[in-house]
């Protein structure tokens, strides 16, 4: 009997190992061997962990706590694990490079605020249904610059925060605004907490629960289904978790995760109807009865994309150098990259102008017999002197936008204005003591010879007030750096971009100061007459 009862315990245990081993096959391999395993979901129940990249600046969705991640979507994130019958590890992501690490093996899944559009259908794979959905909300203070601000026509020329990689943000640059960017949600918040930022656009999931009593909401647009992103072999995987996300919708989970979480859920409550009732009760998950479409965020792009994708590809197999032109594959950032150019030429003429013009009045100015011209532009010449041009820059700045002045063309001239007063002040004080020089040795000390003999200072600011134009940005001028910033904002690369920034300033500066050196040589004829 007790032999028989022996024999019938190690059978029952044999059948356990066989269903264990049925139910879950990659116990059976060496964790070792996990990684060469194509298929995602066995590789995770083979390694007994799920790797999940989640936000730590994004509450209420994700933020990070001394007791780990905590938020809507790392409680998500536990709960799928648990489905999947396997730990979980949370690697901290943000929205410039979720999906990198997705895409260099960091993480096996996103459950990071992931928008779905079209463009990253190409780059990962969606798991359906959604889990959430967001606009685009763009808040403003509650003063009277901003009155009127409802539609995105409205924003052109004005200044907007935004974060790095917001698909949103190239419609925000269509439409005339300058971004100013920032690395993470939390930054953002902070500066519309401490009123830095007169408007700021991002998901209203982020912007609503934290919008301080002096701001308001302008405008919103650009619907965006959120969904949870699988890397490489995630297909079956995906599948699973879908599965798993139907039943969360269905049975009011999510929609209980939610309100635990002090989530908005009215699109949730909708999906929790579609998903609990027919068809979609029974459907197929990708049943476009039931799930939403991917936001078209495809911008168009240009005739010499392939070919540009092509050169960046042999630069990369041939010399190993990663090179990425955003600014030549879609029309929207080669508009905005050829704008910036014409404006930082522009904007350089204008001011090498001022500068050479202001001397010379600086010149006769403080040269003058008549105190009354002399001493305020003495003191005027003092402030310029001992204070930094980018404050200059950014009260002029302030002064501008107070007046509801902040257009392009506005911004172009002050700029123009403050980088030559700036500049030709310095180089004013030259020709004054050139003249000085000239009487103190009896030669005739009109302006003209004045400056003659001032040449090389006046050259020498023109060329700085040259190097200085790039702080225009500050103020809202679209030269090539504010233009660059624009096209970082939703290409999130910035390596490239601004080392094609620096080339070109260093183009523009040396041209500049090539073409004064060979005026200097014809006006040092003149003055000697030879």
């Amino acid at each position: 009997m007790g032999m028989r009862r022996r024999w019938a315990d190690l059978w029952r245990v044999a059948a356990a190992l066989t269903l264990a081993a049925a139910a879950w096959p990659a116990l059976a391999v060496a964790p070792a061997d996990c990684a060469a395993m194509p298929d995602l979901l066995t590789r995770v129940r083979c390694t007994g962990e799920l790797r999940v990249g989640a936000r730590a600046d994004y509450p209420p969705f994700g933020q990070a706590t001394p007791d780990g991640p905590r938020g809507f979507e790392p409680a998500l994130a536990r709960l799928l694990a648990a489905q999947l019958g396997v730990g979980l590890r949370f690697v901290e992501v943000s929205a410039a490079d979720r999906m990198v690490a997705l895409g260099e093996g960091r993480v096996d899944v996103l459950v990071a605020t992931t928008g779905h559009t079209v463009q990253r259908d190409g780059q990962a794979l969606f798991v359906r249904p959604h889990y959430y959905q967001s606009h685009t909300l763009v808040v403003g203070q509650r003063s009277a610059a901003l009155q009127g601000v409802d539609s995105l026509a409205d924003l052109y020329g004005r200044t907007v925060c935004v974060t790095v990689g917001n698909s949103t943000n190239a419609d925000l640059a269509v439409a005339g605004a300058r971004l100013m960017l920032f690395n993470s949600a939390r930054r953002l918040v902070e500066q519309v907490q401490n009123g830095t930022c007169a408007l700021a656009a991002h998901d209203d999931s982020l912007l609503l629960p934290v919008l301080p009593p002096a701001y308001e909401a302008k405008l919103s647009f650009a619907p965006l289904p959120w969904g949870i992103v699988v890397g490489r072999g995630g297909a079956t995987l995906a599948q699973r978790l879908g599965e798993e996300l139907r039943r969360l919708h269905a049975d009011g989970q999510l929609l209980a995760l939610a309100q635990e979480y002090g989530v908005a859920t009215p699109w949730l409550q909708a999906r929790h109807a579609r998903w609990s009732s027919p068809p979609c009760a029974a459907a197929a998950l990708d049943d476009p009865r039931c799930v939403d479409p991917p936001r078209d965020n495809r911008l168009a792009p240009t005739a010499m994309a392939d070919a540009v994708e092509r050169l960046e590809r042999w630069l990369q197999e041939r010399w190993g150098l990663q090179v990425t032109l955003a600014m030549l594959k879609t029309q929207v950032a080669l508009q905005l990259f050829l704008d910036g150019m014409a404006y930082s030429v522009a904007l350089v003429a204008g001011a090498v102008l001022a500068t050479v013009l202001l001397a010379l009045g600086f010149g006769a100015g403080l040269a003058a017999r008549s105190r009354w011209l002399r001493w305020p532009l003495g003191c005027l010449l003092l402030a310029m002197q001992s204070t930094p041009m980018v404050l200059f820059m950014a009260a002029a700045g302030m002064l501008l936008a107070s007046a509801g002045l902040g257009t392009p063309a506005m911004a172009w001239c002050v700029a123009v204005l403050v980088l030559g007063l700036f500049n030709g002040s310095n180089a004013g004080q030259a020709v004054a003591e050139a003249r000085a020089a000239l009487l103190a040795e009896g030669r005739p000390a009109g302006l003209r010879a004045a400056a003659l003999r001032a040449r090389a200072q006046i050259a020498a600011f023109a060329a700085n007030a040259t190097r200085g134009s790039p702080v225009a940005a500050l103020i809202g001028v679209p030269e090539l750096l504010a233009a660059l910033t624009d096209i970082t904002s939703f290409s999130s690369e910035s390596a490239t971009t601004f080392g094609l920034l620096l080339v070109f300033y260093m183009a523009l500066v040396s041209l500049v100061v090539a073409l004064l050196q060979r005026l200097q040589q014809r006006l040092q004829v003149v003055e000697t007459g030879r």
